[in-house]
């Protein structure tokens, strides 16, 4: 009996363009060294009546060679071959689509200045974008240190060479980040993290404004976490103004002796 091959092995070779049953039979080739289709078949389990088709296509793709006889064998071509031809073919692949994805330009008078951002890679990307646009200042506001923390690094870069503002709804989840912070007490944290629109929670994690002309804002909504990006300097700047009132007065209670 075989030991089954490992799924997260599968899983990587599917992320590199293999199909399934491809994964499965070079890997099975991998570690037989080289083997008939049938003993393919019996390791991996792809199918008996699919397996010779798919170790010709591995045959075609240069990742498999083909010895002929009665049975014919195979053998996996040195993975170190492969995967190195994949990650070339992959980058160069890439560059060209990126350099094609940027000649495109179609000149369509239309500008949609929010956007909403639903995916975990997305929210953090667009940020870190932010973070490479801000000229001046920098305003956030948090109520949640575990996601504010994945930016820490982000964040003490930008302290030296902008003005940054860090608001947070209760200092004492912040103690462990090294950042002077602002806090607005319990009662705006309170508001913010329990919003009702059409039966929906809403909950603010993190807040940014860049500028005063840019901002995001990341929420969970229900059990989903999205943002909402704003490129609209006139609601930007009341958003920083409200945010400025807090620093200065307003319901803040300011921390910093």
């Amino acid at each position: 009996m075989y030991p089954a091959i490992n799924p997260d092995l599968i899983h990587n070779l599917e992320k590199l363009g293999f199909t399934e049953n491809e994964g499965k039979a070079y890997a099975g080739l991998v570690s037989l060294k080289e083997a008939t289709a049938r003993e393919v078949h019996e390791l991996t389990g792809v199918p008996r009546a699919k397996v010779y088709d798919i170790l010709k296509t591995l045959s075609k793709k240069g990742f498999v060679e083909v010895r002929q006889g009665s049975p014919v064998y195979f053998q996996a071509v040195d993975p170190k071959h492969v995967i190195g031809r994949i990650k070339d073919e992959f980058f160069t692949c890439a560059i060209e689509a990126l350099d094609q994805l940027n000649e495109l330009s179609y000149d369509i008078p239309r500008f949609s200045p929010v956007w909403c951002i639903q995916s975990e890679w997305g929210i953090r990307n667009r940020i870190r974008e932010i973070f490479g646009n801000v000229r001046d200042e920098l305003i956030v506001f948090s109520t949640n240190p575990e996601f504010l923390g994945e930016f820490e690094s982000d964040l003490k870069k930008l302290e030296k060479n902008y003005r940054l503002i860090l608001i947070v709804d209760d200092l004492n989840k912040f103690r462990e980040m090294p950042f002077d912070f602002k806090e607005t007490g319990k009662e705006f944290g309170d508001f913010v993290r329990n919003l009702f629109i059409d039966g929906v929670q809403y909950s603010e994690e993190c807040f940014m404004i860049a500028d005063g002309k840019e901002s995001i804002a990341v929420h969970t909504a229900g059990d989903k976490r999205e943002a909402v990006v704003i490129r609209l300097p006139v609601v930007c700047y009341l958003q920083k103004l409200i945010y400025n009132w807090l620093v200065k007065g307003g319901i803040m209670i300011d921390t910093q002796q």
